[in-house]
């Protein structure tokens, strides 16, 4: 929902979200940056994105009363209506065989576009209204912080991994995804030999890397 244009609405957005979230009970929240819509976030964006729950948190106090909009009509109307939509696209998905078969087909990535598209057209012709987008919008540019890496954090990486592989025991892990390999092969529970791989000092590319050599490489299917 955020937006390019006239960032510093994000925030609003975002409040509004993380209330919402909030009053209906969630379990874990996360507020997403101010500027994500550009960039990656920046450490003043992820500082107020944080110190948005806890405002919610601390001063409107919503989270020392179980259910607050419990009794509601609307709020029950609504959940009832959600409830009563999901049991029906879960029912779409058996009919097209289960959601493995929805994704080797491209069946759920054709619904996901129709819906993108859905949207943006009721955003185009004004159906929906997206403020500094299709309505009050400013000819005025906001000028924001853009976050940029560390033009030399690829190669203070790879030297990061070089002196890794040259201190830890590489007959051990070779060993262990040797093993990972014949788990991967038996359709076993990957997680104790991968946290074992972890803990002795193999990468997240090598694991992954067993996992190619078994299963392959999974392709999107292309949807029209």
């Amino acid at each position: 929902s955020l937006t390019r244009q006239q960032p510093m609405v994000n925030i609003i957005r975002t409040t509004v979200q993380a209330l919402a979230a909030a009053l209906g009970g969630c379990q874990s929240m996360h507020t997403n940056s101010y500027d994500e819509a550009i960039c990656l976030p920046t450490e003043e964006s992820v500082t107020l994105a944080v110190r948005t729950q806890l405002v919610l948190k601390e001063e409107s106090r919503i989270g020392n009363v179980i259910d607050p909009l419990g009794g509601s009509y609307y709020i029950e109307w609504l959940t009832d209506e959600i409830e009563d939509r999901v049991w029906k696209y879960l029912d779409k998905i058996e009919q097209v065989g289960g959601i493995v078969k929805a994704l080797e087909s491209g069946w759920i990535y054709r619904e996901m576009a129709e819906a993108f598209h859905k949207r943006r057209r009721a955003i185009e012709t004004g159906e929906e209204r997206v403020i500094g987008v299709n309505c009050y919008v400013s000819e005025e540019k906001q000028k924001v912080e853009v976050f940029r890496t560390n033009p030399n954090a690829a190669k203070i990486e790879q030297e990061r991994i070089k002196k890794l592989k040259a201190e830890r025991d590489n007959r051990k892990i070779e060993e262990l995804l040797d093993r990972l390999r014949r788990v991967c092969e038996r359709e076993e529970n990957v997680m104790p030999v991968v946290m074992e791989l972890m803990g002795k000092g193999a990468t997240l590319y090598e694991v992954c890397d067993t996992y190619r050599d078994v299963w392959g490489e999974w392709k999107q299917p292309i949807v029209f």
